[in-house]
């Protein structure tokens, strides 16, 4: 059997609490060699470009080709296969593609490898560091780093070790995201982003949370219903939305944007009132035919409320306006157990 490559580098352990960080120096392109950036993909060469900004990448790989220096150091969580010392002043480090990965500092390592200087750069370093931890350290200190997506902290929300009312919430929306835009038969199918901004006639991860947590929180709509239910609901809501209004499902859906996604959230709860006190059932059809009561709506008339809260607001109100009258402005009221089958 092959011995593994590995090599020794000199370091100076700093304890903290009840964790030890070493920090050492080593070249820019051998650290590229060995760490991940980016944990949410395999193949780090296509995953670490779903995360870092390009222009920040070109412009820190400009800054140290021209000669100058980066003072400040990375933080990395080497493997647990990495060896120190019994002094604490040696590390042995695998030499593999996935020796560690970078917490903090990826921008940085990215440039200076592709840097046509070389350079070294100083590390601090956790050793076997597990997975829930280094999540935590990395939404901990990127939480409000530029360039970072909010939708990349959504998705590791659920590895968090403790979390507040709110974040559980946020977590539960996530992960019905990440159901629903798995689901071939979905609407939703391949239009939710998470590591990359969504183009037009797709959404963030952290839009789709922004709009459904609200609705699946203590005391909402959805709140009752189980985490299949709330699914079986949206993807009912938006297939319904698609038999009555073909026209509007192309690529670049306002459906899938910002505003229209936000607005037509925002009238869910109504539709579901008024498609159980009407129809007994929230199927497929039965959302086609809620919205067949309305189908001269023109929606093109939302492109012209502008972006924000308020007008998400305001375009919500004047579909639930449309929806209450073609029903004697009656929504009904509960959630009493309805029938969800396609």
């Amino acid at each position: 059997m092959a011995t593994k490559k590995k090599f020794t580098i000199p370091c100076i352990p700093i304890k903290q609490g009840d964790k030890t960080l070493y920090m050492f120096t080593a070249d820019a392109k051998k650290l590229w060699r060995i760490l991940q950036i980016n944990q949410r993909d395999s193949d780090k060469d296509t995953g670490y470009q779903r995360v870092l900004s390009p222009s920040r990448l070109r412009s820190i790989t400009r800054f140290i080709s021209s000669g100058n220096p980066v003072p400040t150091s990375i933080l990395v969580s080497l493997s647990a296969e990495t060896k120190v010392s019994a002094d604490g002043r040696e590390l042995t480090i695998p030499d593999v593609p996935d020796a560690g990965w970078v917490i903090d500092g990826q921008h940085r390592l990215a440039g200076a490898n592709e840097a046509n200087k070389d350079i070294e750069l100083a590390v601090v370093a956790f050793v076997g560091l597990d997975e829930d931890a280094q999540i935590e350290q990395f939404v901990t200190i990127n939480r409000e780093a530029k360039g970072v997506p909010t939708s990349l902290y959504l998705d590791l929300l659920k590895r968090l070790p403790q979390k507040t009312s709110a974040e559980q919430v946020r977590e539960r929306a996530a992960d019905l995201a990440v159901q629903i835009k798995s689901d071939e038969t979905s609407p939703f199918y391949a239009r939710i982003v998470i590591t990359t901004s969504p183009a037009k006639g797709e959404i963030s991860l952290n839009n789709f949370v922004r709009k459904v947590s609200p609705l699946i929180g203590d005391g909402k709509p959805l709140k009752d219903f189980t985490g299949t239910e709330q699914a079986q609901i949206i993807n009912n809501y938006f297939s319904g939305l698609k038999v009555a209004f073909p026209e509007r499902f192309g690529k670049t859906s306002i459906f899938f944007q910002t505003l229209g996604f936000g607005a037509l959230m925002n009238a869910l709860p109504t539709a579901l009132n008024l498609c159980i006190k009407n129809y007994k059932a929230f199927k497929v059809a039965d959302v086609a035919k809620l919205f067949g009561q309305i189908s001269h709506f023109n929606f093109d008339s939302w492109a012209a409320m502008g972006t924000g809260t308020a007008a998400e607001n305001e375009a919500g109100e004047d579909l639930k306006t449309e929806l209450r009258n073609a029903f004697d402005g009656n929504d009904g009221k509960g959630n009493q157990a309805l029938d969800l089958g396609v």
